[in-house]
């Protein structure tokens, strides 16, 4: 057993760490809070050695609980587990077992069309999962992927994004036929991982979508489809321009007739690879039969320009939660929003970041009324004498 100080600053809620061989000869690793804590920890298979005897304390907690678990089943139904073991060699192709440690690299290497930063998270998740407690993946139980969301003081958020990101893992795994189950499924979100407090989201007042638009008509009007598409359609920038050697959205795939009025996002171009449909509003069609480019270049240089000289502040995915907030205020429909904005269909996103009620309705009405002549006379008073 060793007792060390880990001057690691991502462990700075717990520094403590402790190291120990286990009754099966496995090395160990637990991290405390304090040295006190640590001193006081005991290993479970050292105590159960004593109680149920060396052979049975020789198995982990895990095992014992899950040997536990099945006997009660098969007792239950009336078979062995001997005979049930059987049975899923005879019935289930499974590939051998791997390490989490090798699972998570092949997930990486198989998986192809991530936006850099979502492969950049689920990597650094999925690596420090297997560093946490390196098991064979088909071992992993829903305690196991709970004790790593609740080791470290992080917000509820960052524990559902992780049980997000193991969840991908684990259907993958299921499918390749290194898992029987996925340990993710059995998580409640909110009594597992707590309740995750309304965030606020920072979007465009109306005033500076009338600045934003006013000086790409006046600057750069080639820009305005890509304003047009991310702050009245919500669609991903990246789902316009095609970053990350996906399909970038043209002007076929934009319908205006007297039936259909509304932007086709191909499941090529979808961050969930799921082609879906948004509906072009009135004024959004006036300012897309102004023209321009589709897809835009260069549009990180001339989007600067834009907003610096509109003297608005940008932020990440600003014209979505735009969209989002002033969609929700306006129509109240969040089922048809999710659609359009490609949720999931129990994407609880819109309730906490867009229905805040920061908008006012007035705003909300002006917002889907600015036409390209009222917003050059709003901006330009001498205009409109």
């Amino acid at each position: 057993m060793k007792i060390t100080f880990d001057k690691d600053p991502k462990r700075a809620k717990s520094p403590w760490r402790k190291t120990w061989q286990d009754s099966n000869g496995k090395q160990r690793k637990k991290y405390f809070a304090t040295e006190q804590a640590a001193n006081k920890h005991t290993d479970d298979g050292a105590l159960d050695a004593k109680k149920v005897g060396t052979d049975f304390a020789a198995m982990s907690k895990r095992d014992r609980q899950t040997a536990l678990l099945a006997m009660t089943l098969a007792d239950k139904h009336g078979f062995n587990l001997v005979r049930a073991a059987e049975f899923y060699m005879q019935h289930n192709q499974t590939k051998d077992d791997i390490l989490m440690s090798d699972g998570w690299k092949k997930l990486m290497k198989a998986r192809k069309g991530y936006r850099p930063r979502t492969e950049g998270m689920l990597r650094s998740t999925l690596r420090a999962f297997a560093s946490y407690e390196d098991l064979k993946v088909s071992q992993y139980t829903k305690e196991d992927v709970l004790e790593f969301c609740h080791a470290n003081d992080v917000a509820a958020q960052t524990r559902r994004n992780f049980v997000q990101r193991l969840h991908t893992f684990f259907e993958w795994a299921v499918r390749q036929g290194y898992a029987g189950l996925n340990p993710c499924k059995g998580i409640d979100k909110d009594s597992d991982l707590g309740i995750v407090p309304p965030r606020n989201i920072t979007y465009f007042t109306f005033d500076d979508v009338q600045k934003l638009m006013q000086t790409a008509l006046e600057h750069d009007p080639a820009l305005i489809p890509y304003f047009v598409l991310g702050i009245y359609c919500g669609i991903r920038p990246s789902e316009i321009t095609g970053d990350g050697g996906k399909q970038a959205i043209t002007w076929q795939d934009i319908l205006i007739d007297e039936d259909v009025n509304e932007v086709n996002v191909p499941s090529s171009s979808s961050k969930t690879h799921e082609p879906r449909q948004v509906e072009l509003s009135d004024n959004a069609i006036e300012w897309l039969q102004l023209g321009g480019e589709l897809p835009p270049k260069n549009i990180r240089d001339r989007r600067i320009a834009i907003y610096t000289k509109a003297g608005v502040t940008w932020a990440e995915d600003i014209m979505r939660h735009t969209f989002a907030s002033y969609h929700c205020r306006m129509y109240r429909a969040p089922e048809r929003l999710k659609l359009e904005m490609g949720h999931s269909k129990n994407s609880q996103t819109l309730f906490n970041h867009y229905r805040s009620g920061r908008v006012t309705l007035a705003d909300a009405r002006k917002f889907w009324t600015l036409l390209p002549s009222r917003a050059n006379n709003i901006l330009n008073p001498a205009l409109s004498a």
